[in-house]
């Protein structure tokens, strides 16, 4: 049903542009996220070897199975996603595979050796942050002997300070993309990867920085800037496109592999150069300009902008803030996620599916230049839907039902809001 009426509906509302004072309304104050974020609080075992299972304590998982993502991440490489298992909302196990060996320490003689990951949990969103040190799993290839917990099975490593570092200037002894002495040039810290600790590595605040610059050399180490050495700077939007930096360097880690050039940089609204607009993307143009920047594009091709998934048209405090004299539905529906391209699992696209079931799929009801929807109203369009309730509440009853006086029949039409 949803299909039928989301292929009825997207060439009428898709082939007009929003407006533009609509989009810049909404960017002038960022709504904050209702969705809480994933937790880890414990992780067990600590030492753990490919092939094993590892379980995660914490909150705010997804039920089910395959319905999460664990990320791993240790300095150098690239962060790793591997699917959980079973999990409930406080528990989850992961199993460690091959595809997660392969980034393990290599040694000398040419085997792999015991590695220390942070982890993350993306369920319908990114955790906060990667885990601390104790709460960070050590994981030892599949056929190895105990180390006895040394980094690289048995081999001491050097430990890394400003003089080891400052010795080989062409290395880079923390793996955030920067060499020794770009990072003593600039004044980060070459032996950490995230020098301010804000969970954004060095090398993508570097570049972010740059993008934002115009590649002015050298480095531009001060405010306003994305900045390597400021901690607060991870909820800001420097480029003006919606997207905070911690927003876009998400979307790189989890569609980029944390690879280099920037997918998504917070230093330029089009990271990667502009994106002309074909007659397929022309629904996402928001401003009608002819090319696609990076809050218009689509990352997980679900058919819903980067921008209205994140912050706005498929966020209820988006609608709240536009139509302040229309109350909100009584149930709190869930958003979407703008990195899933499907949020609930389902196998519909998120913007096929429905998020308040009313028969509307979310690519209609974020419309409103033609119709009266809503996507986290059951009531609008149609108060007849299948889940619009038969009795609305007397006192502050939501649209639209706003005029309508009890046991009186319902009007056939409804007027625009």
């Amino acid at each position: 049903m949803v299909l039928a009426v989301c292929l009825l509906l997207v060439p009428a509302t898709g082939g007009g542009a929003t407006p533009p004072k609509l989009h810049a309304t909404a960017s002038a104050g960022t709504p904050a996220a209702t969705t809480p974020l994933p937790t880890i609080t414990r992780v067990k075992p600590l030492r753990v070897r490919i092939g094993e299972r590892l379980t995660i304590v914490g909150t705010h998982f997804i039920p089910g199975r395959a319905s999460n993502t664990v990320v791993f991440l240790r300095d150098g490489a690239p962060a790793i996603f591997l699917k959980a298992g079973r999990a409930t909302r406080t528990r989850m196990t992961v199993r460690l595979t091959s595809k997660l060996g392969r980034y393990l320490i290599g040694l000398n003689n040419g085997e792999k050796g015991a590695t220390r990951f942070r982890l993350r949990v993306l369920a319908r969103r990114f955790g906060a942050r990667f885990t601390p040190r104790k709460l960070s799993p050590t994981v030892l290839p599949a056929s190895s002997q105990d180390d006895g917990g040394s980094r690289d099975g048995g081999t001491p490593v050097p430990a890394c300070s400003l003089a080891t570092a400052g010795a080989a200037p062409n290395a880079d002894a923390d793996g955030d993309a920067l060499t020794n002495g770009r990072e003593i040039q600039i004044g980060t810290d070459p032996c950490s990867a995230d020098s301010d600790g804000d969970r954004i590595p060095d090398g993508y605040e570097y570049e972010a920085a740059l993008d934002l610059n115009t590649r002015a050399l050298p480095y531009p180490g001060k405010r306003p800037y994305p900045n390597a050495l400021d901690p607060s700077d991870s909820d800001v939007d420097y480029d003006g496109d919606g997207l905070l930096l911690s927003d876009e360097y998400d979307a790189w880690v989890a569609f980029g592999g944390s690879r280099f050039p920037l997918l998504y940089s917070d230093g330029t609204q089009t990271s990667g150069g502009p994106v002309q607009v074909t007659p397929e993307t022309r629904w996402a143009d928001m401003d009608d300009n002819g090319f696609l920047t990076d809050d218009e594009k689509d990352v997980d091709a679900d058919g819903l902008t980067n921008w209205d998934e994140a912050w706005g048209r498929m966020t209820p405090e988006w609608w709240l803030a536009i139509y302040k004299d229309e109350k909100p539905f009584t149930v709190k529906f869930l958003r979407t996620n703008w990195l899933d391209a499907d949020t609930d699992g389902d196998g519909l696209a998120d913007g096929l599916d429905d998020v308040d079931h009313d028969g509307y799929a979310n690519a209609v009801e974020y419309f409103r230049d033609r119709t009266w929807v809503q996507p986290f109203n059951p009531c609008l369009p149609d108060p007849e839907s299948v889940t619009c309730p038969r009795h609305p509440p007397v006192d502050n009853t939501y649209p639209p039902f706003g005029s309508w006086i009890p046991g009186e029949p319902i009007p056939l039409a409804w007027p625009r809001s």
